[in-house]
């Protein structure tokens, strides 16, 4: 499974479409099906792409957690699969975004993506540049989130 990290700086054409970063295409490796779901977030103007293993695993998570017979989680559930869409990813790393995700998100022209994990994310590069942690907060949310596991590793 992919492990995405770091920053990467890029610019939508005027078509929509934008590349990869080759660390990215690297780190999905040789057997990638060239399939991304493009995740509207559902808490901060961004998408959210994952690799077909991942979202599967999101997909399985989201439905061990919701009833579809019960009506609110229901509509929970369609609101959430209106919030994603499966992109081809083309041969040199382009992909062609749907305006109607990108819009949501508010992605205009120069993105930023960045790794998370099992997810990479993309941010238009001015809320991105907002929302991003100070450098000088990082160690006090790392100590209250985490204890201070800097060294320990939950030992």
């Amino acid at each position: 499974m992919p492990v995405f990290s770091s920053q990467y700086n890029a610019t939508i054409d005027d078509k929509k479409r934008v590349v990869l970063p080759a660390a990215y295409k690297r780190e999905l490796g040789e057997a990638f099906d060239r399939l991304l779901v493009a995740e509207t977030d559902p808490y901060e103007k961004c998408v959210n792409l994952y690799p077909t293993a991942s979202w599967e695993k999101r997909l399985a998570f989201i439905h061990s957690r919701l009833n579809p017979n019960d009506p609110r989680q229901s509509r929970l559930l369609d609101k959430f699969y209106q919030s994603f869409v499966k992109i081809s990813v083309a041969e040199n790393g382009r992909l062609n975004i749907p305006n109607s995700v990108l819009d949501k998100a508010g992605i205009d022209k120069e993105v930023v993506f960045t790794g998370q994990g099992d997810r990479i994310r993309l941010w238009d590069a001015n809320e991105y540049r907002k929302v991003m942690l100070p450098d000088d907060d990082y160690a006090g949310m790392f100590e209250e989130f985490l204890g201070g596991g800097l060294n320990n590793f939950g030992s």
